[in-house]
């Protein structure tokens, strides 16, 4: 009994651990930080994205309408089923066709006459005058009673079918015109995922400068901290007067305010970054450290060239070109005849008081001859139409050259400016050290070391901004000519060890 009590509490002693165990990597993975590339975040825009989701769905959603629009080429095919009771048996009211059945009394009267005339004593006597006789005698009875159909329930069904044949061009458009829509929103797709894609990657790129911006506000805080220190044991040594010290302390919170500030502003700019990709709150993540600078060559008519044939604008206009041509196709289709073969078999056909064929085939064709000048006015609406959209691509056309223009000059400035601030910050770096060697023999002033490092601060900060700018130029001449993924190996490519 007791090696029994030994072993199960052995066994719930390794159940535990494993149970532990297995909390603390669940804890741990939870809790892990996951840094994520360019590429892999854009990858999760477009995966977890819910704009792109609705507009993938458009898609198919067009889709399915281009395939339904396929449907009108082929004939269709219809079961007509149907039950009906009448309260009482249906009469036929003779005496609305008294005057035909007369009619046909003297024709048969006559037609006997003439074909038995000699065995029943009439004969000699002519067709005309049996008829006008026997319909004079006819008209002289009383009306005939109603004859009465015996059937109060009325079964139907019938299978009908309809091919179209010339429509005057309408279910081409028609299907010229789905087929439109269906490259427009597939247009609009990737104009949505270019959207977001050159979101992301500003997004993405602020996140980064500023993880460099608080690491040089760090460095400088740390040397801040470092010269308060360095102040003080010298104000004990009786060599810098006590007010000296004020001065460090102030230097020392400002450089801290700054740091926290540029802490908060991460924050939120790392909310935006996760708000784009779609990224629930528990997933922990983290962007590259860091990126170099590359020095880049553009080719403007390249570049304009590129433009003009991948826009996502331009593209989404030409097919409004092609459904307002359509458009006009189906209007003027109106005033062509519309032609179409159409079947019946019909079902239950001896329990209708009117016994109809079994089948009925046949061709039909109809042709508006008036509706008060609606068709007219809508076909010269649609001639506007087709000028509308031929005046929006001109125009967008001048837009999009303006736009790659000016984006191209703003990465050209950018460029620019970084490579100015390449000497500036190297002079205030050294400018640093040399004051800060200078009050650590005693021979310079603590506002010099103070005044040295807040100026290579601004410089190395106004640093990363111009190299920040420089590519999130570059991003927006891309995303102007339609390729914004164009900048994504250029980026990976430039990170710093």
């Amino acid at each position: 009994m007791n090696e029994f009590i030994h072993l199960l509490s052995i066994k719930m002693m390794r159940l535990i651990n494993t149970t532990l165990l297995i909390i603390l990597c669940i804890v741990n993975t939870y809790g892990q930080e996951r840094k994520i590339s360019l590429s892999e975040a854009l990858e999760m825009s477009y995966s977890n994205n819910e704009n792109i989701k609705r507009y993938a769905e458009r898609v198919e959603q067009k889709n399915y309408e281009d395939k339904a629009a396929k449907g009108n080429f082929l004939p269709s095919i219809n079961l007509l089923g149907g039950y009906t009771y009448l309260s009482e048996n249906m009469e036929v009211n003779t005496s609305q066709v008294q005057s035909s059945l007369d009619d046909l009394g003297g024709k048969y009267g006559a037609a006997f006459i003439q074909a038995y005339g000699d065995q029943i004593g009439l004969s000699g006597v002519s067709a005309e005058s049996a008829f006008s006789t026997l319909v004079g005698v006819l008209e002289q009875f009383p009306a005939y009673p109603n004859v009465t159909v015996d059937n109060q329930q009325i079964y139907t069904a019938a299978l009908t079918a309809t091919q179209p044949i010339f429509t005057g061009g309408k279910i081409i458009a028609a299907k010229k015109y789905a087929k439109a829509e269906l490259e427009s929103s597939e247009i609009e797709f990737k104009q949505v995922k270019d959207e977001i894609a050159t979101e992301l990657i500003d997004r993405y790129l602020t996140v980064v400068l500023l993880k460099q911006v608080i690491k040089t506000r760090q460095q400088v805080y740390d040397g801040m901290e470092t010269h308060k220190a360095q102040t003080e044991r010298a104000i004990q040594l009786e060599i810098l007067p006590k007010h000296v010290l004020l001065r460090a302390k102030v230097a020392v919170a400002d450089a801290e305010k700054d740091l926290n500030n540029d802490k908060n502003k991460l924050k939120l700019a790392e909310l935006a970054l996760r708000t784009t990709m779609n990224l629930p709150e528990s997933e922990v993540f983290t962007v590259m450290d860091s990126i170099g600078y590359q020095n880049l060559y553009f080719d403007f008519k390249e570049l304009l060239d590129t433009a003009n044939s991948n826009q996502p604008i331009l593209e989404l206009i030409d097919q409004k070109e092609i459904m307002a041509k359509q458009a006009y196709a189906l209007e003027r289709s109106k005033f062509m005849p519309n032609i179409a073969a159409f079947g019946t078999y019909n079902m239950f056909r001896e329990d209708l008081p009117i016994i109809p064929p079994k089948f009925i085939v046949g061709v039909q064709a109809q042709l508006n001859i008036f509706n008060g000048f609606k068709d007219v006015n809508k076909l010269k609406a649609s001639k506007h139409l087709q000028q509308e959209v031929k005046n929006a691509k001109a125009y967008t056309s001048q837009q999009i050259k303006l736009l790659v223009e000016s984006n191209y000059i703003n990465a050209l400035n950018q460029q620019k400016l970084y490579n100015s601030q390449i000497a500036t910050v190297e002079l205030a770096k050294e400018n640093l050290r040399i004051n800060i060697r200078r009050f650590e023999e005693g021979l310079g002033k603590s506002i010099d070391v103070i005044d040295a490092s807040l100026l290579y601060e601004k410089s190395k900060i106004e640093q990363l901004v111009a190299l920040d700018g420089y590519y999130k130029a570059i991003a927006h001449l891309y995303s102007a000519i339609g390729q914004p993924e164009r900048i994504i190996p250029i980026i990976s490519n430039q990170i710093l060890p």
